[in-house]
């Protein structure tokens, strides 16, 4: 069974979901617990953008998309974004957040530190 985390920023995207819409995010993501490497569709690669390692999952009546990422081992997912399917805007949304956040020594730190703990390693105290 995979852990299930989201960056500061997916937290905010659901929140800003109306209710109806917030429901069925939150029952999508539970699904990912569960063979999150199965659900949804592998992103690619496009000019100015590389989501080669990231997955999609299509929400409610094709209206919403959850951009996310399965860690190596499967125990870990991590979602990037939450959002309406607007020309793209997601996705490109994704590739922002990615790099704002790639050199992120804070944030960076904190992801290698929940994914040792989820997998049972010692914490990293230095930037892999």
């Amino acid at each position: 069974m995979a852990r299930v985390l989201l960056t500061t920023e997916a937290k905010e995207d659901l929140r800003d979901l109306d209710g109806s819409a917030r429901k069925i995010v939150l029952k999508v993501l539970k699904k990912l617990e569960t063979d999150p490497e199965s659900r949804g569709a592998p992103l690619g690669s496009r000019p100015g953008s590389n989501l080669v390692t990231f997955r999609k999952l299509v929400v409610g009546d094709r209206d919403y998309r959850v951009v996310y990422r399965v860690e190596t081992d499967g125990t870990v997912v991590v979602v990037w974004v939450i959002g309406k399917r607007t020309d793209g805007e997601c996705y490109d949304l994704a590739v922002s957040r990615i790099r704002l956040h790639s050199d992120d020594p804070e944030l960076l730190g904190s992801l290698v530190g929940l994914l040792d703990r989820a997998w049972g390693q010692r914490e990293r105290t230095t930037r892999p």
